[in-house]
């Protein structure tokens, strides 16, 4: 006889098994994890400008020539046969500088010989005009452009039984006395202004950090590329040279940076004009711990209904991959399981906040919810993500901005060098994924000089 417990048994199983299917709503899925991509690991670099004046008075290179200029500056031939020129000096040599020329006034006092005739010293005003450039040597090169007399000009004079014209005269002997004006502007300019001495300092100096902040440790790192030269510019009985050296500027929080091996000081880079602004880079680095902490109380046990379901972020994660961050998130509720989304992180230099952009889900996530849970594919989650995940940073970039204008205010870079300008706008440079954080780079933009003191 077949026991009626033993023929019930199966039948109990069954409807048990019925019974659990059809209370069952609730999907455990687990997603693979975003395959690993490679970092970038260096931030952009914009190139800045230090801006080194060398600069000179036109009276002070009128008192040079003054104190230089012998009295005797052409003796010998003259243009007609037989009549030979005595040309000395006679008074102080003006300079002017106006429209990117250097005038030049020169009195002189002119005697005329013929044979055994002579006359006496006829006074006459020489004038020129100068233009400088510079060699591949660093040495400046002044054009001298002979400009005429005064007017005041004895138009004719007598030697013995002949007459002569001063003004033809000294028109014959234009090119003598040019290359010695030029010889005498050229090398006293040279010595005023002595342009590779100058530039060499300021490149020397760059290759040790500079200590802004002990409290902080905070360094100012520069690292010197080129050197550019902008032609002569002379207003305002001024002469002035532009002399740029291309560098790269960053704010080190830290220790003190390696001092850097320099190379020698290059061949001057020639151009007609170049960019005065001087950036300072400012690197500041959001951990991903730190944007947990933020984003926790938001997220974390949190309900989110979509389609008459609902979830509850039980935990969650971020790491940074390739160049997106990627959002782990685990799930109880109407879906258990690991899903993972991916964002773009951005900057916004207006507002000063961090926040994501395109946030959804990863190629694995999406394949598997399209099978399982197409309603938690489009739901809202994505939309709260990237509404939680932000990150005001006024107040890190304010810190890095006071330091910059310090950087910028008058920083030694040697004995008597000095760095100084100041802070002008604030804008947005770089920002990369690395493993444990996001570096986020921005600069601050302003004019420097170099002062020679």
């Amino acid at each position: 006889m077949i026991s009626k417990k033993c023929i019930a048994s199966p039948v109990i199983l069954l409807l048990l098994a019925l019974s659990l299917s059809s209370c069952a709503g609730v999907k455990t899925l687990t997603a693979e994890r975003p395959q690993d991509e490679a970092f970038r690991t260096v931030l952009r670099r914009d190139v800045s400008t230090l801006n080194v004046p060398v600069e000179a008075t036109a009276e002070e290179l009128a008192r040079v020539l003054n104190q230089t200029v012998h009295k005797e500056l052409y003796k010998g031939a003259t243009g007609t046969s037989g009549l030979t020129a005595d040309v000395r000096r006679n008074g102080p040599i003006s300079v002017s500088a106006a429209n990117n020329y250097l005038y030049v006034t020169l009195p002189v006092a002119m005697s005329l010989n013929y044979g055994m005739f002579g006359t006496p010293a006829i006074p006459v005003t020489l004038k020129f005009k100068a233009t400088a450039g510079i060699t591949p040597d660093w040495r400046l090169h002044a054009e001298i452009y002979y400009q005429g007399l005064s007017d005041l000009v004895t138009e004719e004079v007598g030697i013995g039984p002949l007459s002569f014209k001063p003004r033809s005269i000294v028109e014959g002997i234009t090119q003598p006395l040019q290359r010695v004006v030029s010889d005498l502007v050229n090398k006293k300019i040279n010595d005023l202004i002595p342009v590779k001495a100058l530039v060499a300092r300021v490149w020397n100096s760059a290759r040790q950090p500079v200590l802004l902040d002990k409290s902080r440790s905070v360094w100012l790192k520069l690292t010197p590329r080129e050197v550019v030269f902008c032609p002569l510019s002379a207003r305002n009985n001024k002469v002035r040279l532009s002399v740029g050296i291309s560098t790269f500027a960053e704010l080190v929080v830290g220790p003190e940076p390696a001092t850097q091996p320099l190379p020698p000081l290059p061949n001057l880079k020639l151009v007609n004009t170049f960019d005065r602004t001087f950036r300072i880079a400012l690197n500041t680095d959001l951990f991903y711990k730190d944007l947990r902490a933020i984003a926790a109380p938001l997220l974390r046990n949190k309900q989110f209904d979509s389609d008459g379901k609902s979830i509850v972020i039980k935990d969650f994660d971020l790491y940074g991959n390739g160049d997106k961050l990627v959002i782990k998130l685990e799930t109880q509720g109407s879906l258990d399981g690991v899903f993972y989304l991916t964002a773009k992180p951005v900057y916004d230099p207006k507002t000063n906040v961090f926040s994501v952009e395109d946030v959804d889900f990863d190629m694995q996530t999406q394949s598997l919810l399209l099978q399982s849970a197409d309603w938690f594919l489009h739901g809202t989650i994505r939309g709260v993500i990237q509404d939680k995940l932000n990150m005001n940073l006024n107040r890190q970039l304010e810190q890095s901005r006071q330091m910059a204008g310090k950087a910028l205010a008058r920083v030694p870079l040697m004995d008597h060098v000095f760095l100084t300008g100041d802070v002008k706008d604030l804008k947005f440079g770089d920002v990369i994924m690395q493993k444990d954080r996001i570096s986020l780079q921005v600069y601050t933009e302003g004019e420097s000089a170099i002062l020679f003191q």
